[in-house]
């Protein structure tokens, strides 16, 4: 019973990120371009612990961001794809987002 309910989960996980990418790909190549401007940024710790005597934590940006999209609506979402830009509050940035997907921006590439 255990290994269905792992099976399970394991296959959820898999669609959510296999969703995750199109929806992100397709934003990158078909998305509206504007710019948004960071209004948040959330700092994550995760402990480290590498069984050795030195265990370092690592640190993880969300940066949350606000745009008017083509209708004039003022959205605000988090910005998931920064790989190794780091941001500070106020600052402006270059995204794009899908009309029927506001809530999933992605930065244009090049920032």
């Amino acid at each position: 019973m255990f290994e269905i309910i792992f099976f399970i989960i394991l296959a959820l996980f898999a669609v959510g990120g296999a969703w995750a990418y199109v929806v992100t790909k397709k934003a990158k190549k078909n998305g509206i371009e504007t710019d948004a401007v960071v209004i948040r940024v959330r700092l994550h710790r995760w402990r480290g612990d590498n069984g050795g005597t030195m265990n370092r934590d690592s640190f993880t940006e969300e940066y949350d961001i606000t745009y008017t999209d083509q209708a004039g609506n003022t959205v605000e979402a988090m910005l998931t794809n920064t790989g190794k830009h780091t941001f500070k509050e106020g600052d402006r940035v270059r995204i794009r987002y899908l009309p029927d997907r506001t809530d999933y921006p992605v930065l244009v590439d090049g920032q």
